[in-house]
C-alpha cells in the first residue's frame, strides 16, 4: 500500500510527516524497527523503518548516509521517535531528504517504538487482507463475465469500474475496436494517434509502453494471444504515475480476462478461415456445384460475379518441408499485412502453400512484391518464399484453372526470379483440349524413361524452359555447370534422342506442358 494510504488511518493520526512530501506514494511493504549504526545493511525495497534515532543524536551524517541508501534500496520512509534522542533534524537533513523524496516522520513521544511498529505492521496487515478479498471478489467477478460470453462493451465496462479508469481494447493493427463507455467517443482519435503519430511498431510490440494523447497519460500493455500476430493490446488511461501493488494486481486480473475473451476470438476466427479453406478446396476439386458455391459466396458476403486472380505463397525451400510453427507464423503475417493496408484479397491454406484470391482491380506485381518484401524483413522467418500467379482472373467458379495456372508458375520461380507470372502459350492453350488418354500416351512416348527419375526430369524440364541456357540450368538448380551437362547427356541416351534437334525440344516441351 502507499504510505500516505496507511498515513490515514486513525490509529495513526499522532504521527507527523517533517520532510519527503513527494516520496508519500511510496509503497509500504514492511516495517522494521532497527537501532543500529549500521542501519543501511539492512535496507529492503518498500521497508519503513521505525528507530529511536540514538546513533543519530550524536552522529547526524548517520542519518545523512542512511536517507541516501534508502532512496538506492526503494525504501518507503524513516519513522523517528521524536523526543526521545531527537527532537529536531537538521536544516541540511530535511533537504536531503526532500531532494531524494524520501519521507521523514515524526512518532508520538508517549508511544513505546514496539508499540509503534504494532500499529504500523497492522494496518498493513488489515489492508492486505482487504485487498485480497476484493481481489478474490473481482476475480470471480470477470470469471462469471467470461462464462457468461458477454459483449466486449460489457466486459469493458465492467473492468473500467474495477480500475476506475477508461480503457480500450485494439485489434493486432493498433485500432480501437472497442472502449468503455465513457471513452467510446474517442476511438476514432485514439486509433489515428496511434497507428499514424505515436511511431509504435505494434506489430513487434512485445512489452507495455506508455504515450501521452490528449495530455493523459496512456498505457498500453499486450494481450496474451496463442497466435502472435493475432495478438490485442489494452490501452489505459493513466490515473497515477506509481500504481500501487493492489492496483497492479487488479490490472493483471483484467488483462487475464481480456486475454482469454481474445483467445475465444482467435479460435472463432481460426475455425472460420479453415472452413473458408476448406470450401475453396472443394470448389477446386469440383466438389461443389454451381449452386452451391452461389450458397456459400453469398452468406459469406463475396459477390460471385467478382473476379480474381489467384497467387500461391509456397514458403518452403522445393523438397524440403517446413515446421508447421513456421508455416503458421507464414500465414499468419500474411493475413495481417493484408489487413494491415487493406488489398482486396481473400486467403485459404492448401498443404503447405497459401493461396491468395486477389481482386481483378489489385495490380498483382505490385502486390504481390510489397509482400515479399514485407515477408522477409521479418526476423522470425527463416526460409525463402517463392509466388506464383494465373495470367488471367476469373469467377471463384474457375478456381481451378486459376489455381493451376498460378501452380506452373510457381514451379518456374527461383531465387532470381522468385515471383512468376503464368505465361501461357498458344500450343499449350491447344494441349488442354486434347483428350487425356491421348495426352497420357504421348507423354509416355516422349518421357516414359525417366519419368520415375526426378533429378533428370527435373534438370529437363529447367532445361526446356530457360531456353537451353545450360549456365542458366546450374544456377537454378544449385549445381555446377558440368553435373548439368552430365545429365543432360544421360536423358539424352536414355530417351534415345538428340536434345539439340528442333523438332525433339518442341516434342518434350509439349510432353512437359502436359504433366
Amino acid at each position: 500500500m502507499k504510505l500516505n494510504e496507511m498515513l490515514n488511518h486513525k490509529v495513526l493520526a499522532n504521527i507527523r510527516v517533517v520532510a519527503g512530501f513527494d516520496g508519500l506514494t511510496r509503497d509500504v511493504s514492511q516495517v522494521g524497527m532497527i537501532d543500529a549504526p549500521d542501519i543501511t545493511d539492512f535496507l529492503f525495497d518498500g521497508q519503513l523503518l521505525v528507530t529511536s534515532g540514538y546513533h543519530f543524536q550524536q552522529q547526524p551524517s548517520l542519518l545523512r548516509d542512511l536517507i541516501i541508501g534508502m532512496a538506492k534500496n526503494n525504501a518507503s520512509g524513516i519513522a523517528i521517535k521524536k523526543g526521545r534522542y531527537m527532537t529536531t533534524i537538521p536544516a541540511n537533513i530535511l533537504k536531503l531528504a526532500d531532494e531524494l523524496n524520501i519521507p521523514i516522520l515524526w512518532t508520538p513521544a508517549s508511544d513505546f517504538l514496539s508499540l509503534t511498529v504494532k500499529r504500523l505492521t497492522a494496518v498493513i496487515l488489515a489492508t492486505q487482507n482487504t485487498e485480497l478479498k476484493q481481489i478474490i471478489s473481482i476475480n470471480q467477478q470477470l470469471s462469471d463475465l467470461n462464462a457468461q460470453n458477454i459483449t466486449y462493451q460489457h466486459l469493458l465496462d465492467q473492468s473500467a469500474h474495477i480500475l476506475d479508469t477508461s480503457l480500450a481494447l485494439l485489434n493486432a493493427h493498433f485500432t480501437a475496436l472497442y472502449a468503455s463507455s465513457e471513452w467510446v467517443a474517442q476511438r476514432e482519435f485514439l486509433t489515428h494517434f496511434l497507428r499514424h503519430d505515436s511511431k509504435i511498431d505494434y506489430l513487434n510490440l512485445t512489452t507495455p509502453t506508455r504515450v501521452t494523447f490528449n495530455h493523459c497519460a496512456i498505457d498500453i500493455l499486450p494481450i496474451f494471444s496463442a497466435l502472435n500476430e493475432n495478438k490485442a493490446f489494452a490501452a489505459f488511461v493513466v490515473n497515477e504515475d506509481e500504481p500501487s501493488s493492489f492496483q497492479i494486481l487488479k490490472r493483471q486480473q483484467v488483462m487475464n480476462t481480456l486475454g482469454l475473451a481474445n483467445s475465444r476470438t482467435d479460435l472463432l476466427n481460426e475455425t472460420a478461415f479453415r472452413n473458408r479453406s476448406g470450401f475453396f478446396l472443394n470448389v477446386m476439386q469440383g466438389g461443389l456445384n454451381t449452386e452451391a458455391i452461389d450458397n456459400y459466396l453469398y452468406e459469406a458476403k463475396i459477390d460471385s460475379k467478382q473476379h480474381f486472380r489467384v497467387a500461391i505463397v509456397d514458403f518452403a525451400e522445393k523438397e524440403k518441408i517446413i515446421e508447421s510453427h513456421q508455416l503458421d507464423i507464414r500465414q499468419q503475417l500474411t493475413r495481417w499485412f493484408i489487413q494491415e493496408f487493406h488489398w482486396h484479397v481473400l486467403t485459404f491454406s492448401h498443404r503447405q502453400q497459401l493461396v491468395l484470391l486477389m481482386h481483378e482491380t489489385i495490380a498483382p506485381q505490385e502486390f504481390l512484391t510489397a509482400l515479399r518484401h514485407f515477408l522477409s524483413a521479418q526476423q522470425t522467418l527463416h526460409h525463402p518464399l517463392r509466388i506464383g500467379f494465373s495470367r488471367i482472373s476469373e469467377s471463384i467458379h474457375n478456381l481451378a484453372e486459376l489455381y493451376s495456372q498460378a501452380n506452373h508458375a510457381l514451379k518456374l520461380t527461383s531465387i532470381q526470379q522468385p515471383i512468376m507470372r503464368f505465361r501461357p502459350k498458344s500450343a499449350e492453350e491447344l494441349l488442354h483440349l486434347l483428350p487425356e488418354q491421348e495426352s497420357q500416351t504421348f507423354i509416355e512416348q516422349t518421357l516414359g524413361p525417366i519419368l520415375s527419375n526426378s533429378e533428370l526430369l527435373d534438370t529437363l524440364k529447367t532445361y526446356i524452359f530457360l531456353h537451353q541456357n545450360v549456365t542458366a540450368v546450374a544456377k537454378t538448380l544449385f549445381v555446377h555447370r558440368n553435373t548439368i551437362t552430365y545429365r543432360l547427356k544421360r536423358v539424352s541416351d536414355i530417351l534415345g534422342v538428340d536434345l539439340e534437334m528442333p523438332d525433339v525440344l518442341l516434342d518434350i516441351r509439349l510432353a512437359l506442358m502436359l504433366l
